[in-house]
């Protein structure tokens, strides 16, 4: 590339054979060979840039002088004869030069900017910067200015005021051009102007260095700075190459933590995968190997091609045993593994669909069947399959629970279960799934102990536990009722119940006052009642005559409880709930739990059951829309309508699929998934997963009125017990009545 050089002065006489040898604005010449130069200056210009392009500047510039030489000569250097003037071509503006009063002049420092990569300096020279700059003004045009002048550069360099180094590098490049000192200057400057942020000005003198460098550091130096020009010109992929070979060319490179952050930069947001995949082969064996090899990895990990992510992270463990990551990226392959070891988009069900209990386990696979065919409709792109297994079981039998869930696992490949259904069988599959590492979600299993229970293994269903906390919660908050009696059967759930509704009962601030129970098969409750505080209509009349009472007197019993907990089903309740107005106990609050939600209790009750209150977590009468979705098409396509069941089975299945929709593609992943499930809203309510693997839902609160049964409100009684508070909402995304009784 030419260089501009001096715009042409007027022509003007002087002393002959001016000291300064050179051509066109080199001078001062005589008029008439001062004349000749300038007509021939547009070729000199052509042979400088001819052989610039080869890096042979010093070639350029010596011929160039020496033709300017020969034609000084012929024309003479005295009285030389006058030539015919001739008009030298227009030529682009030239490169300002500086006069000595600027170049010794201070300049303010360039602002550099954050993370920029800048050049560490050549050695100083022997004088101070203080010393050139008198020298320079005392003498400007006297010998060795360029030495001057390049020292000076170098300070400014060191200093970072790099607008000042580029003004001397320039002014000697255009007053010396054959300087021993020249091809130094082009190097620094090259490096002062990439420093500067001036990228387009400092390829050129950048490349041409380069050309020429053997030195390793320099190189490295040179290549970094190319690095961030071509960043500038939009060219990553030549940006990532100089990165490259400035990191390989010497080990002392400064700042070589930035070069690795400018590669990394690159690859990650400029170069497309196939782009650091080829650039991780190229250079696998120089310090940015493991940088592109790493993020090729993850890229390709992230693009859902667990496969070529895979070997990209062997590659790395092979070919860098040493690397401070290792630990790091066995971790990723490990989990790499496992996502190509299962079948992403395949849940196992596992569940009874023969025998004794096929039943209950048809409802629950109708309620899974349901859920895929929604989750497909909302996600048409989601790849989901079922594979089913019969397990045979009993809530006295596990049946083939263990075997099922381990062709599951083992062959089928799935990413999750759904099931067992009883608690026998889920404890005999969760045994799989803890030593598989496989997750599993059951929908029921109520006797299982959670607690013990694997980090694997989760449970949704309605337990005793959860129904507690509901009536109780609203009963205290919403009711404003403090004492309580409580009436159970003695058996393993009216213990629990009756045990549990007492001590959230205290944690909300009231208290029970009584606690009597019956035997599971009674059907006669009068000793019960009286032990509750009742009195016959005998007793009542003998204390209305010990207090001087008339028959017709109003007589109320002073009772230590305000509502009365029943725990049974609804088969107890109808006998139960009479006998409290026959026992004269007026004005209680009736209470039960799930077993009450059942039209018998309307048809036996009559209106002795009227404005009891009850729990449950579903309600298919609901009119929160999704529910009725759900109710219609499942009453639609098996023509009736859900139960509890089939609500339980299909909030499991939706919980997995909605983990799939959400990118879960491995089984740890997906027991992540599982932990830490909050604010999940199915057709039974608002779900969260509790610490031990237990779901905690919303729940439905109901009443009986007008002889119907029907949805006050809905309740999240997790949350009412931790905090103190009910959190009421509207009749909302889930309801339906308890389904047939199953105890397991």
């Amino acid at each position: 590339m030419g260089r501009d050089y001096p715009s042409r002065p007027p022509a003007r006489k002087l002393a002959p054979c001016a000291a300064f040898p050179g051509f066109a604005g080199w001078g001062p010449f005589p008029a008439p060979q001062q004349e000749l130069i300038w007509a021939i200056d547009p070729f000199i210009r052509i042979m400088v840039a001819m052989f610039e392009v080869t890096g042979t500047t010093r070639k350029a510039l010596t011929t160039a002088t020496l033709l300017g030489g020969l034609i000084l000569a012929a024309g003479g250097c005295g009285s030389a004869p006058t030539l015919p003037r001739v008009s030298a071509p227009p030529r682009p503006p030239a490169e300002p030069v500086i006069s000595p009063e600027a170049l010794a002049s201070p300049a303010p420092r360039a602002p550099m900017r954050p993370g920029k990569w800048v050049a560490s300096p050549p050695p100083l020279p022997n004088r101070s910067r203080e010393e050139l700059t008198k020298t320079l003004r005392a003498n400007p045009r006297g010998p060795q200015v360029d030495s001057v002048l390049y020292g000076l550069g170098l300070h400014y360099f060191a200093e970072g005021r790099y607008d000042a180094t580029i003004r001397h590098l320039q002014t000697l490049q255009s007053r010396f051009p054959l300087s021993p000192l020249y091809e130094e200057s082009e190097y620094l400057l090259g490096l002062a102007l990439q420093a500067r942020g001036r990228y387009k000005e400092a390829f050129l003198p950048l490349r041409g260095s380069l050309s020429r460098e053997k030195n390793p550091l320099r190189r490295g130096l040179l290549h970094a700075a190319l690095g961030e020009v071509y960043e500038a010109q939009k060219d990553p992929l030549a940006a990532l190459n100089s990165y490259v070979e400035a990191l390989s060319v010497h080990p002392a490179l400064p700042n070589t933590i930035l070069l690795r952050e400018r590669i990394l930069s690159l690859a990650k947001t400029a170069l497309a995968t196939h782009q650091v995949q080829a650039a991780a082969r190229r250079f696998r064996s120089g310090p940015a190997g493991p940088i592109l090899r790493l993020e090729f990895a993850h890229r390709a990990a992230a693009e859902n091609r667990p496969e070529a992510a895979l070997a990209a992270a062997r590659l790395f463990l092979k070919d860098y045993p040493g690397h401070p990551r290792r630990e790091e990226i066995e971790n990723f392959e490990k989990r790499l593994r496992e996502k190509l070891n299962i079948n992403q988009g395949r849940v196992g069900v596992l569940l009874p669909l023969s025998g004794p209990a096929a039943a209950a386990g048809e409802r629950v696979y109708q309620g899974i069947q349901l859920a895929l065919r929604h989750a497909l409709e909302k996600n048409p792109g989601l790849r989901l399959q079922l594979a089913v297994r019969d397990t045979r079981s009993t809530a006295q039998s596990a049946g083939n629970a263990a075997a099922g869930a381990a062709e599951l696992v083992g062959q089928e490949k799935v990413i999750a279960l759904v099931g067992p259904f009883f608690s026998l069988a889920a404890e005999a599959a969760a045994a799989v799934a803890h030593r598989e590492e496989t997750p599993l979600l059951t929908p029921f299993a109520i006797r299982m102990d959670m607690s013990a229970s694997s980090p694997m293994v989760f449970r949704n269903s309605l337990t005793n536990r959860l129904q507690s906390k509901g009536i109780s919660a609203f009963a205290v908050q919403n009711l404003g009722i403090r004492r309580f009696a409580v009436l159970f059967p003695e058996d393993r759930d009216g213990r629990e119940l009756a045990e549990r509704f007492s001590e959230d009962v205290r944690r909300l601030g009231g208290r029970v006052s009584k606690m009597v129970s019956f035997a599971p098969e009674a059907n006669d409750f009068g000793s019960q009642m009286r032990a509750l505080g009742g009195l016959s209509d005998a007793q009542v009349a003998s204390r209305k005559r010990a207090r001087g009472l008339k028959k017709t007197d109003p007589y109320k019993i002073k009772l230590p409880f305000e509502a009365l907990f029943v725990p049974v089903y609804h088969d107890k309740a109808v006998l139960i709930a009479p006998q409290i107005p026959f026992y004269n106990m007026q004005g209680i609050h009736l209470l039960g739990g799930r077993g009450w939600n059942n039209s018998d209790l309307i048809r036996y009750g009559e209106k002795y059951v009227e404005k009891s209150l009850f729990v449950d977590g579903f309600f298919p009468d609901s009119e929160e829309p999704r529910v009725v979705r759900f109710v219609n098409e499942f009453s639609r396509l098996f023509g009736r309508k859900p139960d509890i069941f089939s609500a339980l089975g299909y909030d499991a299945a939706m919980i997995v699929f909605s983990s799939l929709a959400k990118g879960v593609n491995s089984r740890s992943s997906m027991r992540s998934y599982l932990s830490r499930l909050s604010g999940f809203e199915g057709v039974m309510g608002l779900t969260d997963m509790g610490p031990n693997g237990d779901t905690k839902r919303q729940l439905f609160v109901l009443t009986v009125r007008k002889r119907r049964i029907e949805h006050l409100q809905m309740i999240t009684p997790h949350r009412a017990i931790a905090s103190g508070g009910v959190v009421p909402t509207e009749p909302g995304p889930e309801a339906a009545p308890a389904g047939p009784d199953v105890n397991q």
